[in-house]
């Protein structure tokens, strides 16, 4: 379905349907790889991932490319009611912030899309870990049964907070309004859609 363009210092993710997109990457990520499966019986997905690491393989960036769509066993659609809109180069856009620890959403939920992703990464070397904050943007066909979500993610340790200390009854909740902002800037800026 996508496919992984390389030229020179530029990579480029490509998908011929739903949707057909170009999507340029900032040469500071490392595509770990590809993976796909089926997520919960009911869908089919296909996933591409791009990190920034440290020294140690801690992730301290990511870009997670995420095509999905139901299976023909379902009428299911796909519902993101209450994000904001984005347009990004003509492709409409819903999109949201949010913070989480990686260990916690893993535990809660060892099936979901996004434990596969912390797996993966821990497959190819890499660790996900600790308390994050991350930037979704989903794309929907006309139907609502099939998306693209691209999820931009960074640990929260660069901003000096840890996440409790965000969260609604957290002693810095009200930072969060100027740290989503500037995340959404950081993530913007990670990719590009040709």
């Amino acid at each position: 379905m996508a496919f992984i363009q390389r030229t020179g210092s530029d990579t480029i993710l490509r998908s011929d349907q739903l949707p057909a997109i170009a999507i340029q990457v900032d040469p500071e990520f490392k595509y770990v790889g590809s993976t796909s499966f089926i997520l919960y019986e009911v869908a089919r997905v296909e996933q591409h991932h791009f990190v920034v690491a440290d020294a140690e393989r801690r992730v301290v960036r990511r870009l997670w490319f995420q095509f999905e769509g139901y299976l023909e066993n379902n009428n299911k659609t796909y519902n993101y009611s209450g994000m904001d809109t984005l347009t990004l180069n003509g492709f409409p856009f819903l999109h949201n912030t949010y913070p989480m620890n990686v260990e916690e959403v893993h535990a809660a939920r060892p099936d979901s899309d996004s434990a596969h992703v912390v797996d993966f990464l821990k497959e190819k070397g890499y660790r996900l870990t600790g308390d994050i904050m991350s930037h979704r943007m989903v794309w929907l066909d006309a139907d609502l049964r099939n998306e693209l979500m691209i999820i931009y993610s960074e640990t929260l340790d660069a901003t000096g907070y840890r996440l409790a200390d965000i969260t609604e009854d957290g002693p810095a909740a009200s930072e969060w309004a100027d740290l989503s902002q500037a995340l959404q800037e950081r993530s913007l800026a990670s990719f590009k859609i040709l």
